[in-house]
Formats: structure tokens, C-alpha cells, sequence
């Protein structure tokens, strides 16, 4: 009976390791996904200060 508890609390423990990675994957993929829109805006404030210090 209590090999059948600790396998229960190793599939407990797996499922929420897996469920936390999922959470990471999914918050690097949309991370990954705005990062051309982070750059663009990068660029554009640079060329903006670069702009204004020329001036």
C-alpha cells in the first residue's frame, strides 16, 4: 500500500514540474514573439536621441 502512495506523490510531483515548465515555454515563446516589435522600438528611440543630440 505504501509503494502505491509514493508512486501517487511522484506523479503529484511530476505533473506540477510539468505544468511550471509549460508556463516557461509558453512565456519564452511570447517573449521570443515581441522581440522584432522591442527591437523596432529600440531602434527608433536611438535614432530619435541620436537625432536630437545632433541638433
Amino acid at each position: 500500500m505504501e509503494f502505491l502512495i509514493y508512486i501517487a506523490i511522484l506523479l503529484v510531483i511530476a505533473a506540477v514540474i510539468s505544468l511550471v515548465l509549460s508556463f516557461v515555454g509558453t512565456v519564452l515563446v511570447g517573449a521570443l514573439r515581441l522581440l522584432p516589435i522591442v527591437f523596432a522600438a529600440l531602434a527608433i528611440a536611438a535614432f530619435v536621441r541620436w537625432y536630437r543630440e545632433r541638433s
